[in-house]
């Protein structure tokens, strides 16, 4: 009987069981992760009027799961809260005091205050940031370029067309997690060059897209 294959790895200094992770965004999810199969990280978007309560429910989900926390509004202060919960901070300016584009000044201006922040911390937390509003290799040229010059560990990118374009405007030497919508998606983005894809795939095809990747020959 062929062996299954390892679906761990290491990214940005962590180690995962498997390259799929959840997005903890639904009350359908908090009741079917119990039984779900295990997915190698869980992503946590928390509400800003909500941070005290929500720290306490992500300490407890990072005490079983690789947690990676998805921050989308009063994006410094919400670092400075729940900085020690998370395995992986992702920053998505979006929505951010007005931040709404791709405009480089104002997302390296708010990637430098957080970079800096990072260095009052005793332990190193990997951050992303999320390419929310980059649609062309023209805009995303200059995030790449000061990713890999500022500190940041990695993006995140939302479909397999900005997966591929993102690694091939960083020449494959930044770290890319995919958002993928379906199993076709996380497999299409994973074979090419994501390290991580997060989804809000349901159980049954999460196990699918597991086993899958499972029974993938190695190359």
């Amino acid at each position: 009987m062929r062996k299954k294959k390892s679906l761990a790895r290491e990214v940005v200094g962590l180690k995962f069981a498997n390259p799929v992770g959840l997005t903890e965004s639904t009350e359908r999810f908090q009741k079917c992760s119990l039984w779900a199969p295990k997915a190698g990280f869980i992503v946590a978007t928390p509400p800003k009027e909500k941070l005290i309560e929500w720290s306490a429910k992500l300490k407890r989900i990072s005490e079983r799961s690789l947690l990676g926390v998805n921050l989308n509004e009063d994006i410094v202060r919400s670092f400075s809260l729940l900085y020690d919960f998370a395995h992986f901070i992702i920053l998505d300016p979006d929505s951010n005091n007005g931040i709404q584009s791709a405009d480089i000044s104002d997302i390296t201006e708010l990637i430098d205050e957080i970079v800096g922040l990072r260095l009052c911390y005793e332990r190193y937390t990997p951050v992303f940031l999320r390419l929310s509003h980059v649609e062309t290799p023209d805009e995303l040229r200059p995030l790449c370029s000061y990713a890999r010059l500022s500190g940041l560990d990695g993006l995140v990118a939302s479909n397999p067309e900005k997966v591929r374009m993102t690694l091939a405007e960083c020449q494959y030497r930044v770290p890319v997690i995919g958002v993928a919508d379906s199993v076709e998606s996380a497999l299409q983005e994973l074979q090419d060059g994501a390290s991580l894809v997060q989804t809000e795939l349901r159980p049954l095809a999460l196990k699918k897209l597991l086993k899958t990747l499972e029974n993938t020959p190695e190359e």
